[in-house]
């Protein structure tokens, strides 16, 4: 039987859209998982783990915004032992690593982390899947895998960093999180389409009445997304064969003036028969409305950065078929000759791109640079694509047909009701993994949390002349008042740290004992003052530090 689980969801901001912040798949995706997770999640209460109690009251914002009337509770990444319940700490990104160095100050066993793929492209992603191998992450851990190609290429990454761990230290074993493929998920009721919205949006690309609308849908840029020229010679040849009338609605939004400027020109040039249009995808309502004039969805990308594609599953749930690039998650989510049509790509043979791979390694090329040098040498089949337009064309019925078929799968497969149910089942058998678990790196005794998070006081040890002990004598001639202390504090730029050793008022304590009583211990001190031990030495050091305390080791 399984069983369903909830998780505290990681929240941040900068994980969803508003208005300013430029719009992303990824915060797309994070604002839309919100929503369905408020509406299908099957729990009493939600848990949310933010940096901040403001990260905290943002995301209850949002959730009772998407409907959500229960309990909401909240923790900080910097407390993990209050990460225990629900038992799961679900992050937006794939990278467990430096979530799992905080967790073993409390125990591996205490929570599972299970994060998410949207792009693996990009050097930060790359080396925190590495992290995932050499960190304490756990097999009770999980990295939500989009698309089989993305499983294919993150297991790529972990085999390979396995297979240099065991070379390097004779590892016989290397834990590495479990990696199941769950699809990111949609709502499907937000895309359905209606005669006013068609005419409303045909008027206003002035779409003859006998034209055909070709629509594609995302961030309109050339090295991370897709290149438009083998699109606009595919319509373009597609508009001369039928002798229909062709607008492209290409909605999205342009990162720069350059890129604009391509994509102008390139239309011009390569598809002077057909209308091409360039929608404000940065509006809400055209994103959604926008839908009801199109005949037909493309996106052919040719790009490693692309993960998973939201926007043909959204065709399909507005009911349109769909021509897109045999590619990644397009290999998951349209169904060839049934919901859509996926054009053949090529690519380069391996052994060609380790130039690529290691100029961007060490900084010769950009991120961009890299994108792009890799896209040179991906082929999206123009011939291929020109048969694809034009067979959906010529041909209602198929158009209907597919449409009708794409509305079905994404309402059945890619709706978040039918997501997050899989989503709880995959934190439930994370829950029973740790239960019956044994973690691979267990802290010991005194040990670092993290082997660079040792305690600077150890980690320094040689370059002092001595350290304080719990037998040396403290000794004082006057006593400083709360008053002295803080005048002190702003004195010394110590304000700026935004916190002392201990409170003022411990400090003025302090001072006072060691002035009445002294010559007296530090052990003395501590026991007396009723502070922890690190207080206690620490306020008697920062007395020390501006002579107002005399210490002997």
């Amino acid at each position: 039987m399984t069983t369903l689980a909830t998780a505290s969801i990681f929240h941040h901001p900068d994980a969803v859209e508003s208005d300013d912040k430029p719009l992303a798949g990824r915060r797309t995706a994070g604002q839309s998982f919100l929503a369905g997770y408020a509406r299908h999640v099957q729990a009493d209460k939600l848990h949310c783990v933010a940096q901040n109690q403001a990260h905290i009251d943002h995301f209850c914002e949002l959730i009772q915004d998407y409907g959500w009337e229960g309990e909401v509770t909240g923790a900080m990444t910097h407390q993990p032992a209050a990460l225990g319940d629900p038992g799961v700490v679900f992050l937006p990104g794939p990278g467990l690593g430096a979530h799992a160095w905080p967790r073993r100050r409390v125990g591996q066993r205490i929570y599972s982390l299970c994060g998410i793929t949207h792009t693996v492209s990009t050097r930060r992603i790359m080396e925190g899947l590495f992290d995932s191998l050499t960190g304490p992450v756990e097999e009770w851990d999980a990295i939500i895998c989009t698309s089989d190609a993305v499983h294919s290429v993150v297991k790529a990454e972990l085999d390979e960093a396995d297979t240099y761990l065991r070379r390097r230290f004779g590892a016989r074993r290397v834990p590495r999180p479990q990696l199941p493929v769950i699809p990111l998920g949609i709502d499907t009721s937000r895309f359905a389409r209606s005669d006013s919205l068609r005419a409303k949006w045909r008027r206003e690309y002035e779409v003859p009445e006998d034209g055909i609308v070709v629509m594609s849908m995302g961030r309109l840029t050339v090295f991370e997304k897709m290149h438009p020229a083998p699109l606009f010679i595919a319509l373009e040849n597609a508009a001369r064969t039928t002798e229909v009338p062709i607008t492209l609605l290409m909605v999205g939004w342009f990162g720069d003036d350059a890129t604009e400027k391509l994509h102008r020109e390139a239309a011009a040039r390569l598809a002077p028969s057909v209308r091409i249009e360039f929608p404000n995808g940065r509006d809400a309502d055209l994103r959604y409305e926008i839908w009801s004039a199109a005949d037909i969805f493309t996106l052919p990308v040719d790009n490693i950065q692309e993960t998973y594609g939201l926007a043909p599953v959204e065709a399909m749930a507005a009911g349109l078929p769909v021509v897109c690039s045999d590619w990644d998650g397009f290999k998951d989510t349209i169904v060839d000759s049934e919901t859509g049509i996926r054009v053949r790509t090529l690519f380069s043979r391996g052994g060609f791109g380790r130039t690529i791979a290691e100029r961007f390694e060490d900084g010769r090329d950009s991120y961009l640079q890299y994108l792009g040098f890799v896209q040179q040498r991906t082929v999206v089949d123009i011939p291929e694509m020109t048969v694809a337009f034009v067979n959906l064309i010529q041909n209602p019925d198929l158009r209907a047909r597919m449409g009708a078929a794409g509305k079905a799968r994404a309402r059945q497969l890619y709706d978040w009701e039918a997501i997050i149910p899989q989503y709880q089942a995959l934190w439930g058998e994370l829950n029973a993994r740790r239960s019956r678990g044994i973690p691979s790196s267990p802290r010991e005794g005194d040990e670092a949390a993290n082997p660079s998070g040792m305690d600077p006081f150890r980690l320094y040890a040689r370059y002092p002349t001595d350290a304080i002990t719990n037998v040396s004598v403290l000794s004082a001639d006057r006593a400083v008042s709360v008053d002295e202390v803080q005048d002190l504090v702003v004195l010394t730029g110590a304000a700026y740290l935004k916190r002392l050793v201990t409170a003022r008022e411990h400090i003025a304590m302090i001072s006072e004992m060691i002035h009445r009583d002294g010559p007296i211990r530090l052990d003395q001190v501590i026991e007396a003052s009723g502070l922890s031990p690190g207080g206690a030495e620490g306020a008697v050091l920062w007395l020390a530090k501006f002579g107002l305390v005399r210490i002997t080791v």
